[in-house]
């Protein structure tokens, strides 16, 4: 068992740690950016935000996932470069043991160790214990609240992930190709439409949407390819048919994503995921990774008027 030092304030066990390596690929920062990272009582959350401010990206964990979870003192917020904790926990991963995260360690630290391992690899965090803590990266909303949306539709993730795939051919060429999300409410209709270096529209069939809502007789904003990429060819499964999709669009045109990801089952099948597609209803809440991406709309058609 681990028992935490009386310097650290918060220690987890991931029971799997490429499962962790998996999530946090989803969430797609590149570069030297910093994210943000919450240890709570509520869970585990990785933040990120392009400069930009069009994209932010999370994941979160709930404690159920961690084979043991110890966080006292509330909530703690630390930042570090995102690629740094990538390239610590890829030390870790070909083993696809447990890892133990502590934060802050004696020398206020995030500390990653395997057990039994006599050194352990260390990550220094940006804010020393009793320093202000820095706000999450900001957002046009916060990630952990609802949208009041009036649009918005449920799918599996490979749907979303091979339409945007197909529709990458019309951005070639093109930094600043944008794709249309239109949804109509009689008859029921979702498409997506690009146009840049080439123009194709794909719609859905009807039959692979659930929950779907369209409080107007339409609704339609744009945005950009490269955000909707990132959000939606990323999930962190080499199957994505296992992962139940769920997104949301405001009237001002703030989209927000949601990938729901089954990690036992990930862990069962020793990384990969099965064929049969699972629901929400199916999916045991509390052993759930939630992949989640909010993105703005362009500013030309912002009205939801453009047709």
């Amino acid at each position: 068992m681990v028992t935490p030092s009386q310097h650290t304030l918060a220690s987890v066990k991931v029971p799997n740690v490429r499962v962790l390596v998996q999530m946090l690929q989803a969430i797609k920062c590149t570069g030297k950016q910093y994210c943000t990272v919450l240890m709570g009582p509520e869970g585990l959350s990785v933040r990120w935000e392009i400069d930009s401010k069009t994209l932010q990206s999370s994941i979160f964990l709930r404690p159920q996932m961690f084979s043991e979870y110890q966080c006292s003192g509330g909530v703690r917020v630390f930042g570090l470069q995102f690629n740094h904790l990538m390239d610590t926990l890829q030390v870790f991963a070909s083993s696809g043991h447990e890892l133990v995260l502590k934060y802050p360690n004696a020398n206020m630290q995030l500390e990653c160790q395997q057990p039994n391992h006599i050194m352990p690899s260390c990550l220094s965090a940006l804010v020393p214990l009793g320093m202000r803590s820095p706000p999450p990266p900001q957002a046009p909303h916060n990630l952990l609240t609802g949208v009041k949306a009036p649009a918005a539709f449920g799918t599996i993730g490979s749907l979303l992930k091979e339409t945007i795939e197909d529709l990458e051919w019309t951005a070639i060429g093109s930094n600043n190709s944008t794709v249309e999300v239109r949804m109509q409410r009689q008859p029921c209709r979702l498409s997506f439409t690009a146009q840049a270096a080439g123009s194709l529209q794909i719609d859905f069939p009807v039959g692979d949407l659930g929950g779907f809502s369209c409080a107007e007789a339409q609704v339609c904003f744009s945005y950009k390819y490269k955000n909707l990429r990132t959000a939606l060819s990323n999930i962190p499964q080499k199957d994505a048919t296992g992962v139940s999709s769920k997104v949301s669009i405001d009237a001002q045109g703030l989209m927000k994503i949601t990938h729901m990801v089954n990690l036992q089952h990930i862990m069962d099948q020793e990384g990969f995921m099965g064929q049969a597609a699972y629901t929400e209803s199916q999916v045991d809440i509390s052993r759930t990774g939630i992949v989640s991406f909010m993105m703005v709309a362009e500013e030309e058609g912002a009205d939801g008027s453009n047709d």
